[in-house]
């Protein structure tokens, strides 16, 4: 009965969303300080060789990561879940900004998110301090999946976004 009333107040809460047209909406956001300058964190975020040091469910990747428009195509691995992603970088600021969306992959991403948008931002504290700011931008397709962002995908989301900051911040004060 608890299960069958959370369901009916989910329901009611985003029903409304069901037939917009899909937008991007911020879902998750971590930043971190690391203490490094901006140009070394830069090389760090755009080094594709790094990229799966740095994320924690990419195995092996192909591509490129420091051209606008380029698109890189990720193995993965998430706790089992094995498949693709390629992503496209729409933006690229030299030591500012990236931001990348999923154009295709073989996990259902795309099909249960729209409007991906996968950002960093890198904002110069001091000479050797960065501040690098990781945001999600997504929206979810159907209802089904508005009920499981709401009850799991925004703090996993979350949590993936805090362990990658973390493995940059490692890497560019090695």
């Amino acid at each position: 009965m608890l299960f069958t009333s959370a369901l009916i107040y989910l329901y009611t809460v985003f029903r409304f969303h069901v037939n917009e047209n899909p937008m991007s909406k911020l879902q998750a956001r971590n930043e971190i300080l690391i203490n490094a300058p901006v140009s070394k964190v830069w090389s760090v975020i755009t080094d594709i060789n790094l990229l799966p040091k740095i994320n924690p469910g990419v195995v092996s990747v192909k591509g490129t990561m420091d051209k606008q428009g380029e698109t890189r195509t990720c193995e993965m691995n998430n706790k089992g879940r094995k498949g693709t992603m390629t992503e496209r970088l729409l933006e690229l600021v030299p030591e500012q900004k990236t931001v990348w969306t999923i154009e295709e992959d073989t996990m259902g991403m795309k099909k249960m998110l729209s409007g991906t948008r996968f950002c960093f931002y890198l904002e110069k504290q001091s000479d050797n301090q960065t501040r690098l700011i990781n945001e999600s931008y997504y929206w979810p397709n159907s209802l089904m999946g508005k009920i499981m962002n709401a009850l799991m995908m925004k703090n996993m989301m979350g949590k993936i976004q805090h362990k990658i900051l973390i493995n940059v911040k490692a890497q560019a004060e090695n």
